[in-house]
């Protein structure tokens, strides 16, 4: 039993940490966005983001 009540305590206080952490935290994330798939003939059926992402993955492997 003493072994459950340490291992949520941990729990708890890695949880207290995380939000004090958060609390202090001004980063800046950026989002980047890839090419514009704007042109894609498959934008109709909704298959043109899946298509796009493909692609930027495949061009990034290179």
């Amino acid at each position: 039993m003493t072994f459950a009540l340490v291992c949520i305590g941990m729990i708890v206080g890695l949880g207290v940490i995380a939000l004090i952490a958060n609390k202090f935290d001004k980063g800046e994330d950026v989002i980047e966005q890839g090419h514009d798939c704007s042109t894609c003939t498959a934008a109709d059926e909704g298959s043109c983001k899946i298509h796009c992402l493909l692609e930027e993955k495949k061009k990034s492997e290179k």
